[in-house]
């Protein structure tokens, strides 16, 4: 008996809504004015906000870009709120730059002041629905490459 023939025809484009909804455990945290690093995350921000353009408008165009409003400098891999509860260990596998014996005052240091760890971006794809905050990681990193994707 021979396996059955299977058609493959393209699924049509489609609108498909999505709602996640999960707890995050922050861990306790200074208030962010008190950060002794956030001099470093301003000036960096200063500096860099002149000619800066949105990451996600500048791969995929930026017709969903919120140009009418300041861009807004995102932590690409460590936000502020969770540094003093990050696994020097972990990040170590993934930034060996960081001793795997870190300290939590060291990552925060990394975190706040390492271009690498920042990226330039519009409210709609920080904040928004289509926003680094928002949407789900999969969603987020596929819209870099395909224009329009999250709606």
């Amino acid at each position: 008996m021979s396996p059955p023939e299977h058609t493959h025809r393209p699924v049509d484009a489609h609108d498909q809504a999505l709602t996640h909804r999960y707890t995050v455990r922050f861990p306790e945290h200074a208030p962010r004015e008190g950060d002794p690093h956030y001099a470093a995350f301003s000036a960096y921000r200063r500096h860099f906000l002149p000619g800066a353009l949105c990451y996600v408008g500048q791969r995929a165009g930026a017709s969903q870009c919120t140009d009418d409003r300041p861009l807004e400098l995102h932590h690409a891999t460590l936000e502020f709120a969770v540094v003093n509860a990050v696994s020097a260990e972990a990040l170590h596998r993934d930034f060996p730059e960081i001793s795997e014996h870190a300290t939590a005052e060291e990552i925060a240091a990394w975190a706040e002041s390492s271009p690498g760890q920042f990226r330039w971006l519009c409210q709609f794809h920080h904040r928004g629905h289509g926003g680094a905050h928002t949407a789900s990681h999969a969603d987020w990193t596929a819209q870099l490459y395909v224009p329009e994707l999250i709606e």
